[in-house]
């Protein structure tokens, strides 16, 4: 098997990091997983884990080998909107390409 370059995996990493942030932030066990984390915990979504993710988020995870790294970040972190009404904000970063990030605003109520 061929290896990919770096850049074709950040690549990768960029085109799924929408599809994982979406289903993962949106996804009940990981939900409870973050909710119930501490200020600056980090939970992986690799190949070890990717735990009630849609099975196409899965496979993808798998084919190319992608790691995204998730927590709960200072509001002050992120557009401000993300944050309002009590919003509690999650970053989702490629574990390795820490420019490839994004944020998003979950309620607590809607676990």
């Amino acid at each position: 098997m061929k290896k990919r370059s770096r850049r074709l995996v950040k690549k990768l990493h960029s085109r799924w990091i929408n599809d994982v942030m979406v289903d993962a932030s949106q996804v009940s066990y990981w939900r409870f997983r973050l909710f119930d984390s501490n200020a600056g915990e980090v939970f992986e979504i690799s190949r070890r884990d990717t735990s009630e993710l849609p099975s196409a988020v899965v496979r993808a995870v798998g084919k190319f080998g992608l790691r995204f790294s998730v927590s709960i970040v200072p509001a002050g972190d992120a557009e401000a909107w993300l944050s309002e009404n009590g919003m509690v904000v999650f970053n989702f970063w490629a574990t390795g390409f820490p420019t490839v990030h994004r944020f998003s605003g979950n309620n607590p109520a809607a676990r």
